[in-house]
């Protein structure tokens, strides 16, 4: 066995019977929340928080907050077979408004663009400040591109069609 031990684990040690293993047990149930009950009740829904072994569910409208109190116990079961450690004996529902998921940057290309012509002076007395010489290169190409490029002209609003 060896005598190193992940942090995840070493996080669960700490963190047990400590409030950040609560806010630590909140914030998994809220990236699960979907898997758990489904993309359409997560929509409507979120698990605001735990306090004193009580869920606090918010719902987006009354239809929703309907749907969920005929839920609470499959919503509990789901909890403690998931998380057991959680030990919730309710749940507390509220209408509010459901929390947007953040966007998700664009994907990094794998491959550096190809640029046409030598780095401009300006960029390569930029670039000289990083150690690594392969990246002194990308950013003087970089920036060389940048400088190149016409700006955008974004003087216009677009116009809306008449209806």
């Amino acid at each position: 066995m060896s005598s190193f031990e992940s942090i995840q684990s070493l996080i669960q040690d700490f963190s047990k019977g400590n409030p950040l293993g609560l806010k630590l047990s909140e914030v998994q149930l809220q990236q699960e929340w979907e898997h758990l009950v489904g993309s359409t009740m997560a929509k409507h829904s979120y698990p605001e928080s735990i306090r004193f072994k009580k869920l606090h569910l918010v719902a987006d409208n009354s239809i929703w907050l309907q749907q969920l109190m005929f839920l609470k116990p499959a919503i509990l079961e789901a909890i403690h077979s998931m998380m057991p450690e959680l030990a919730l004996t309710e749940v507390v529902l509220r209408i509010g408004s459901i929390p947007q998921a953040p966007p998700q940057p664009d994907p990094i290309p794998q491959e550096p663009p190809p640029f046409i012509g030598e780095s401009s002076p300006f960029a390569t007395g930029l670039a000289k400040r990083l150690s690594d010489p392969d990246l002194q290169v990308l950013l003087s190409q970089t920036i060389t591109k940048a400088l190149a490029e016409p700006p955008s002209s974004t003087t216009e609003p677009a116009k809306k069609p008449e209806v």
